[in-house]
């Protein structure tokens, strides 16, 4: 044997020794752990399964080695798992992918399958070397959350449709009431105009209820894809102030009035109903967070494309919040200052992507907020 000084470096019987300690230790580590592991040579034929896999599948290195591992992979999975792995192996790519394999029992289970490609000291490739985990219990966990989904939203659908009828028919009756009460001559009166009052509440009240269900009709709309649009010629920026005026009553009450400027003339082709809805949704946020100051909005015209810009000089919101405002459920307020489902800005997004725009918010805390749609005029 070499001793330290020998120029001649290691002899071969002692880099032979330290070759066989290092494969025995491998093959001790890879035995005990607990997830399964394999190996493949440059030919792609798998030449090793550590101890975990053979228990998994109850069957030999030698009946798993090759290409006989693939016996155990459920039919329905098979052709995919192996163009992945094929694809992944001749462009020496790293793969990830989920299959069905048979274990011990007759049972298959879900494995997660990462495989990487390996290299000699030289750089010289040498095959792959991956491992698998057994994911069932999440795939069933998966399953069980998209069928929940499925039914909520199929509830949301049919309690939405069951309650508009009579919502709209007790709507219609609160109308008559408020204005019987408040408009017609000789109409029944209580003392200190309490029945005027009481109409009021309630038409406001039955008003509440309606906008929370017409809600609930567009989380079902979009979530079964349903949310069509009826795209029609018009004029952005009276679109806006027709919005605006009917907004007029609400931001006077809460001490935030309007106010409008238009830039230019611009005309589009959008679903009226549907812009109308993110301008609405815009207007009452900034009328809620308002602070009692008045709301700026802004009409102009870039480049093709109509920006519609709300302001108002509320409590702002803070920029690590920006990116999750438009998602559903989105709250950053308390509930019990801010009523509301969290699902406003949500629907105003998909809208006004599914026009082909962009909705933002620039904001700081303390600060106000502006939120700004940009939409193609054509």
């Amino acid at each position: 044997m070499s001793g330290p000084g020998n120029p001649n470096g290691p002899s071969r019987e002692l880099l032979e020794q330290l070759l066989q300690e290092t494969e025995g230790r491998f093959k001790a580590m890879a035995d005990v752990a607990p997830v399964l592991l394999w190996m493949s040579r440059t030919d792609g034929l798998c030449t090793f399964f550590n101890q975990t896999w053979l228990q998994f599948t109850g069957r030999s290195m030698e009946e798993e080695w090759g290409i006989g591992w693939a016996e155990g992979i459920h039919f329905e999975d098979f052709q995919r798992c192996m163009d992945t792995y094929a694809d992944a192996f001749n462009r020496r790519e790293l793969f990830e992918m989920e299959y069905r394999l048979r274990r011990y029992d007759g049972v298959y289970r879900w494995i997660l399958d990462r495989g990487a490609p390996r290299y000699m000291p030289d750089g010289t490739f040498a095959g792959y070397i991956g491992s698998c985990a057994d994911i069932t219990e999440r795939k069933q966990l998966e399953a069980d959350l998209r069928k929940a989904v499925k039914v909520r939203d199929e509830f949301l659908s049919i309690a939405s449709h069951e309650l508009r009828t009579p919502l709209t028919s007790l709507k219609l009756r609160a109308e008559r009431l408020y204005r019987s009460a408040v408009r017609e001559p000789g109409a029944p009166a209580l003392e200190d105009g309490r029945l005027a009052r009481d109409a009021e509440a309630t038409l406001t009240q039955v008003n509440h209820l309606v906008r929370m269900v017409e809600v609930l009709l567009d989380v079902s709309r979009i979530s079964e894809g349903r949310l069509a649009l009826d795209r029609d010629d018009l004029e952005v920026g009276p679109l806006v102030a027709a919005v605006a005026d009917r907004m007029k009553e609400p931001a006077s009450t809460a001490g935030s009035p309007i106010r409008i400027e238009v830039r230019g003339a611009a005309s589009a082709r959008w679903d009226r109903f549907r812009i109308e809805q993110v301008v609405t949704n815009l207007l009452s946020n900034a009328i809620k967070y308002g602070a009692g100051k008045p709301v700026d909005i802004l009409v102009d015209r870039n480049d093709g494309s109509a920006r519609i810009v709300v302001t108002d000089r509320g409590p702002g919101i803070e920029e690590e919040h920006h990116a999750r405002l438009f998602e559903r459920f989105a709250r950053f307020a308390p509930t019990r200052h801010y009523g509301g489902f969290g699902l406003g800005l949500w629907i105003a997004r998909v809208i006004v992507e599914a026009h082909g725009g962009t909705i933002g918010v620039e904001s700081r805390a303390g600060e106000g907020a502006s939120f700004f749609v940009t939409l193609p005029l054509i």
